[in-house]
């Protein structure tokens, strides 16, 4: 049986992460609590798409660079989330 802090979609984002090196997931998005921190999500990806290095990667959504350190939540993410991960602007530009 599914409680329902599962149901809330606000305890989840769903997530995919966009690297110079691919997507991941790559099909759909993979949900992720909202209290979790978006560094360990990135470094899963990182894992998953065989990326040695991220030392001075920078991650956006919607625009704006995330804090890696800090939550889902406290990044002010909800819903639908595409991370772009990447070394500096050229891989994030402002919008």
């Amino acid at each position: 049986m599914v409680d329902a802090e599962q149901k809330d979609p606000t305890r989840h984002v769903e997530l995919a992460v966009e690297t110079p090196s691919g997507t991941w997931p790559t099909e759909g998005f993979f949900q992720a609590p909202a209290w979790q921190h978006v560094e360990h999500q990135l470094k899963h990806a990182a894992l998953e798409l065989q990326i040695d290095d991220t030392s001075g990667w920078e991650a956006t959504a919607a625009g704006r660079k995330l804090d890696i350190r800090a939550s889902f939540k406290e990044n002010r993410l909800e819903g639908r989330v595409v991370i772009r991960y990447g070394p500096g602007p050229a891989m994030n530009p402002r919008v």
